[in-house]
C-alpha cells in the first residue's frame, strides 16, 4: 500500500513544472455519498496538481425492502488516496486507489417460504440469509470533479466517478437455520441463486459508483 501511495505522489511531482513542486496550499473537507460519510485532506503541489486522501464510513446500517423482505445493508469503510489534475480553475480529473477492509453485506430474515435456486425452503430451514459482494481490498478509481479543495476560503465540491472492482464474487450463505449451508440441498440452491444473480447483473458488479458532495475549507 505504501509503495503504491508513494508512486502516486511521485507521479504528481513529476507532472509539476520545474521549481514549483512544493506545497502551495492545503485543504480539509467533509463529504457524503456512495463512499459514505467522510473527511479528506488535500495538499497542492502546484496550482494544477493536488494530492488528496481521505476516508468514508457508514455510521448506520440502512434497511431495504427486497421482494417484500426487510433486509439490512452493511457498507464498507473506504479509504482513498489519489491525485487531481485541474484542467480549469475548478474542474478536475482525478485518479487513485480505494482501500477497504471488508465487503458490502446484505442480511435478511424470511417469514414465508422462499424459492432459492429453483428449490423451495422454509424460513426455519434458511435462517438468516447473508449476501456478500467479495472483491479486492484495493482497487483503482477515476473521476471528474468540480470545486478546488485547496482554494482559499469555504466552498462546495462534487466528485463523479467509478471504482473498478475487477471480477467480484457474489456469495450467498445461510446462518442459524435447520439445514447446513456448507453441503447438501441448501448449499446447491445458494450457489445456483448466486450464479443466477451474477449472470443477471452482468458487468455492473465490476464497478462501484463514486458520487460525493462535500464542503471544503482551503488554507494557504
Amino acid at each position: 500500500m505504501l509503495k503504491k501511495c508513494s508512486l502516486m505522489v511521485a507521479v504528481a511531482v513529476a507532472a509539476s513544472t520545474p521549481g514549483s513542486a512544493h506545497a502551495q496550499s492545503i485543504g480539509i473537507a467533509g463529504r457524503v455519498g456512495t463512499l459514505g460519510l467522510g473527511a479528506e485532506a488535500a495538499i497542492g503541489l502546484t496550482d494544477r496538481v493536488v494530492v488528496r486522501a481521505g476516508l468514508g464510513l457508514t455510521p448506520v446500517e440502512p434497511s431495504l425492502t427486497l421482494r417484500g423482505i426487510e433486509t439490512t445493508l452493511e457498507l464498507p469503510t473506504w479509504y482513498n488516496v489519489g491525485v487531481d489534475l485541474y484542467v480549469t480553475g475548478a474542474m478536475r480529473l482525478g485518479g487513485g486507489l480505494l482501500f477497504k477492509a471488508d465487503d458490502p453485506t446484505l442480511t435478511g430474515v424470511f417469514t414465508t417460504n422462499q424459492d432459492i435456486g429453483g428449490t423451495t425452503f422454509t424460513p426455519q430451514e434458511i435462517g438468516t440469509l447473508v449476501a456478500v459482494l467479495d472483491s479486492k481490498s484495493q482497487v483503482p478509481y477515476v473521476l471528474i470533479g468540480f470545486g478546488k479543495h485547496t482554494a482559499p476560503g469555504i466552498g462546495l465540491f462534487l466528485d463523479l466517478g467509478v471504482a473498478f472492482l475487477g471480477e467480484p464474487d457474489f456469495q450467498l450463505s445461510a446462518v442459524g437455520g435447520t439445514l447446513p449451508d456448507d453441503s447438501g440441498a441448501l448449499r446447491t440452491a445458494l450457489d445456483a441463486e448466486a450464479t443466477e444473480f451474477e449472470d443477471a447483473a452482468g458487468s455492473y458488479l465490476k464497478f462501484w459508483p463514486i458520487l460525493s458532495l462535500g464542503l471544503r475549507i482551503g488554507i494557504g
